[in-house]
């Protein structure tokens, strides 16, 4: 029981620490297309960059499913 909360636990701060991560990423792509005198009105590359996010959270979603099935 310690282990399987100990995971869920670090499952959670995975989660917090890639919502934060994603966030870092999207504002410093922001500075340098700003920086590079870039219009930040094309929001592809922000988009592709929370596609990259929401395969890892779908992922870290899963395994607390099955870590929570393991019950």
């Amino acid at each position: 029981m310690s282990n399987r909360n100990q995971l869920l636990r670090e499952i959670a701060d995975t989660l917090d620490e890639a919502l934060r991560l994603q966030s870092r990423v999207i504002d410093l792509t922001d500075r340098v297309h700003e920086a590079a005198g870039m219009t930040t009105a094309d929001r592809a590359l922000r988009g592709r960059v929370t596609g990259l996010f929401f395969g890892l959270l779908a992922h870290l979603e899963a395994l607390n499913r099955l870590v929570k099935e393991e019950t």
